[in-house]
């Protein structure tokens, strides 16, 4: 501990309940390609906690990071305090009203946990993971986005801290900037009052295809056959797309070491024979090696796009498009080189739809958010050039581009 370290470590102790450290204290954080080097760590246990923490570091001038999961984590805390909120994990559901009150540090998973017994369920994404405070930030791009609208819309009520104090907004412009664009500096979000949706009925699950080796051109037709399925799909079917060029590697299942492949995933609030009809042409359009759509719980929701689980270091970005361009689909299908997952959502339904309450929420008049990601690290590539193979990857995009996709911008980023 530095003798400018001992009066912080020394305040904070004496004005939180939560665990003080000094440096980062080991925890979970799924980006593993960025590391925190605050002076003092804090486990906030509540709002008093947060309070605390940014009344003292105000007066020892030390800036404040918050930290939950780590999903969505682009920099580094630049010294002075982290703000560890994932201790703050409860989550109550009122059945009466169809609400759920979440704090800062709950994950989706919590929160379809608590809520399934009631036959309810948030508007999650595709990682039951992520922390729900910093995914509504960016507007909330859920499984169910053309039949639900955006997570953020279905937000009630956001309790939050800053050189004011407490307070709980439910209307207003502060309101609709943390509903889409997200807090200021010196503001942290302790809560939120989050509408839920009936848990049924439900089905999802992905289609896969390998289109061939990783390193040669693929063929872009299943590409352009998803697109086409999109075209004429009802509300009810929210679906996203996929082309993952699997390195050669000894860890990784035989049948996905150096294929390309291709994976379809979809999520319906209909009931899967309904799902079925909607779904007739893209089957039939294609061979597929693997079809797992079928009635969905919603505690189940990862196999929906079945994203990898276990932390790892990567970087990423995306575009908000009203069309997808001829030239970013025939890349996608046929570049070669460094990994670059490449996924596509469809918006469009009720995503295009204002709520009443008004938000911040990016993509109203987008058809499709386009994101690139890469992975980096010792063993794949530099971040450097993990950041040129991803904006190579979003370029044959911005001809039909209405604007980028903040929330899909993970990771270190040059400035």
């Amino acid at each position: 501990m530095t003798t400018t370290t001992q009066p912080l470590h020394t305040a904070l102790t004496a004005a939180v309940d939560g665990r003080v450290t000094t440096g980062a204290a080991p925890g979970a954080s799924f980006q593993t390609g960025i590391e925190h080097r605050p002076e003092v760590t804090v486990a906030a246990t509540g709002p008093a906690d947060v309070a605390a923490v940014l009344a003292v570091a105000d007066r020892h001038r030390a800036p404040v990071t918050v930290h939950a999961t780590g999903h969505g984590l682009r920099s580094p805390a630049p010294g002075g305090v982290l703000l560890d909120t994932s201790a703050m994990s409860r989550v109550r559901v009122d059945p009466a009203t169809a609400t759920a009150r979440i704090d800062a540090g709950a994950t989706w998973a919590d929160v379809l946990a608590v809520a399934a017994p009631h036959g309810l369920r948030p508007p999650n994404g595709s990682a039951p993971s992520v922390g729900v405070v910093g995914y509504l930030f960016g507007g909330g791009l859920g499984l169910t986005v053309r039949s639900d609208g955006w997570a953020a819309d279905h937000v009630r009520s956001v309790q939050v801290v800053d050189a004011g104090g407490l307070r709980e907004l439910t209307d207003g412009a502060d309101f609709a900037r943390l509903r889409g664009t997200g807090p200021v500096p010196g503001e942290v979000v302790t809560a939120v009052t989050l509408g839920l949706l009936p848990a049924g009925p439900l089905t999802g699950g992905g289609l896969q295809k390998v289109l061939g080796p990783a390193d040669e051109p693929g063929d872009p037709a299943a590409l352009r056959a998803w697109v086409r399925w999109t075209e004429g799909l009802p509300d009810s079917v929210s679906s996203g797309v996929a082309v993952v060029p699997y390195p050669d590697l000894p860890f990784l299942p035989p049948h996905l070491r150096g294929r390309r492949v291709l994976r379809v995933a979809v999520a319906a609030t209909t009931d899967p024979a309904a799902t079925d009809r909607v779904l007739a042409p893209l089957r039939a359009a294609l061979a597929w090696d693997e079809d797992t759509v079928a009635p969905l719980e919603p505690v189940d929701s990862a196999r929906v796009y079945a994203e990898p689980e276990t932390p790892h270091a990567y970087l990423g970005d995306g575009l908000l498009v009203d069309g997808l361009a001829a030239a970013g689909l025939e890349h996608v299908a046929t570049r070669t080189g460094p990994m670059v997952v490449t996924g596509i959502r469809h918006l469009g339904g009720a995503a295009e739809r204002s709520p009443r309450v008004p938000d911040t929420v990016p993509g109203r008049d987008a058809a499709y958010v386009v994101g690139a990601l890469a992975p980096f690290g010792p063993d794949v590539l530099a971040a450097g050039d993990a950041h040129r193979e991803v904006a190579r990857t979003l370029d044959g995009f911005t001809a039909r581009s209405t604007g980028p996709m903040p929330a899909f911008r993970f990771g270190p980023h040059p400035v």
